[in-house]
């Protein structure tokens, strides 16, 4: 095992653009279900063959037989508004990873959330892709971990259901 941290988005290979995909999808008429977080923070949409669970207190998404799954964290900063990248750098460092901006794809949602979004492999062989959506005093974390790398058709459900999310102000 190497003493080195791992990088963020080393190749970014599921070319994120937000909008265009998301009305691609929908375009295809994808069976997706509405989900309201238990905070009434943020709507989004999902893909309704997903499954969901609680795990201490983080709703999770998965496919029945899928080799992750998505989890969804809620922030709330009452003294302010949240810095997205600060953020995004600071949890990938719980992972030992670097952040390097120019790695990562930035886009709005069609909710005018700002996001960023990023991946990684860690060298336990988990993929791991990372969405964090910030509007004013409220940030969603976004992320998904699998054994196998994400498919194409995984990429585009999540950047559908990141591009649906909507924070409630």
């Amino acid at each position: 095992m190497s003493s080195l941290p791992e990088h963020a988005c080393p190749e970014f290979s599921h070319g994120y653009n937000g909008i265009g995909l998301f009305f691609r999808l929908m375009d295809r008429k994808l069976d997706y279900k509405f989900y309201r977080s238990p905070s009434g923070w943020y709507t989004m949409v999902i893909p309704g063959h997903w499954q969901q669970i609680v795990i201490e207190g983080i709703p999770a998404f998965f496919e029945e037989n899928g080799a992750g799954a998505m989890q969804v964290y809620a922030f709330e900063n009452k003294g302010g508004s949240f810095n997205a990248e600060e953020e995004l750098e600071r949890y990938l460092a719980t992972h030992t990873i670097v952040y390097e901006a120019d790695k990562a794809a930035f886009f709005e949602n069609n909710e005018g959330g700002k996001i960023i979004a990023c991946e990684f492999l860690k060298e336990d062989g988990r993929h791991w892709m990372v969405y964090l959506v910030a509007a004013k005093n409220k940030m969603i974390l976004v992320t998904y971990n699998g054994d196998e790398e994400p498919t194409e058709e995984l990429a585009e459900h999540l950047t559908a259901v990141v591009s649906s999310i909507r924070v409630i102000e």
